[in-house]
């Protein structure tokens, strides 16, 4: 049995820099993988502290494998998120727990570059017992040069880093052209309104997470055959919002202007010729609305070979029927002397529909064994 201790020297990139700049897939295990990703990172940023550290844990893997030849080492770097918090120690812990699987360490040795050890601990001691924390700090011959060479990185990463320079760069921008357009329209003495109306929305939207959620969102559109269904309804229900609008305008026309609300035998008797001119001036475009939408679901049933084609075409088929049978019906509502024979077009249309749709059921129900709507 193997009674070996195995130490894990781990090297941990918080925010993710060597998938981001070097596009290399974390976990890394190995002390060849390792050197690789690090050269890479290295030539990716020359001036990125992590590939240091990653140089730095293949080091500490030569010395202690030579140092203590009875024990096992393995060297591995594990990576958060460039968007920090949770969402980085989540995927930092997913990375330690697939390492570990393949190599069951007893204790991790932490190679850091020092700036992020009190966050870490407790995240990896969950799991494995911390045995010792090796610092990789990049050596300056002056402070001056030291303080001059972070001072530099950290600017430029304002200005280049889109995260960072999203509230950095953003905001100032915003405010700056809030001031241009009030000195332009002389009013300038809004300008800390302005400025605490901006700052507000800003710190408003990043300390509730609003911001983060934004940025990564990414809409799932439906498939196409499903598109054209969804773009059918719109149209179509913005068409018969236009028929009703119109509808009601060519009714309204036929209020007087001095007419009491609390005539009610005045609204009884003109109720019928209200709902003759709505009908008669609204339902071509209501209708068309409605033909539209049932168009739409038959169009893309059609492409997804649903069997709702089948309730589609029945409601197409009702709705050409109730549009012909709405306008007869209007004009007899403008026109009660009207005569209603066997033969009258509100009848036949009635009778029309009705055949019809029981045609178009039986048809349906003989290919799928199933009735429309069910």
């Amino acid at each position: 049995m193997d009674t070996k201790a195995k130490t894990l020297i781990l090297c941990v990139d918080q925010d993710d820099d060597i998938g981001k700049k070097a596009m290399v897939p974390t976990p890394i295990v190995g002390v060849d993988a390792n050197k690789e990703a690090a050269a890479s990172l290295a030539i990716a940023d020359p001036e990125e502290a992590d590939s240091n550290a990653m140089f730095g844990a293949v080091k500490l893997h030569i010395q202690l494998a030579e140092k203590y030849p009875d024990e096992e080492f393995q060297v591995a770097t594990i990576a958060g998120s460039q968007n920090g918090g949770i969402e980085a120690d989540r995927k930092m812990m997913e990375e330690l727990q697939k390492v570990l699987a393949d190599y069951p360490a007893t204790g991790i040795v932490l190679v850091t570059d020092g700036f992020a050890d009190d966050v870490l601990k407790p995240i990896l001691q969950s799991r494995v017992p911390i045995t010792s924390v090796h610092h990789v700090v990049v050596k300056h011959s002056e402070r001056i040069e030291e303080t001059y060479a972070v001072l530099g990185k950290y600017l430029r990463m304002i200005f280049d880093d889109p995260y960072y320079a999203r509230f950095a760069l953003g905001i100032p921008g915003v405010l700056l052209l809030i001031f241009g357009f009030l000195m332009a329209s002389n009013q300038l003495q809004n300008a800390g309104l302005a400025v605490v109306f901006v700052l507000g929305i800003a710190l408003f939207l990043k300390g509730f997470g609003i911001y983060d959620k934004i940025t990564t969102f990414k809409p799932k559109l439906p498939p196409p055959e499903e598109q054209v269904m969804y773009v059918a309804r719109i149209i179509g229900t913005m068409v018969a919002i236009m028929g009703i609008f119109q509808g009601l305008s060519s009714a309204i026309n036929y209020i007087p202007s001095p007419v009491s609300l609390s005539d009610l035998s005045w609204w009884a008797g003109m109720l019928p010729m209200f709902l003759s001119v709505f009908l008669q001036k609204g339902i071509d475009l209501i209708m068309l609305g409605v033909g539209v939408f049932f168009i739409g679901g038959a169009v893309s049933h059609y492409l997804q070979k649903d069997e709702r084609l089948a309730q589609s075409i029945v409601s197409l088929n009702l709705t050409f029927w109730v549009w012909l049978i709405v306008i007869e019906s209007a004009k007899i509502l403008q026109d009660p002397s009207t005569q209603i024979g066997f033969w009258s077009p509100l009848i036949f249309y009635t009778l029309a529909s009705i055949l019809t749709t029981i045609i178009a059921v039986v048809i349906t129900y003989k290919r799928y064994k199933r009735l429309p709507f069910t």
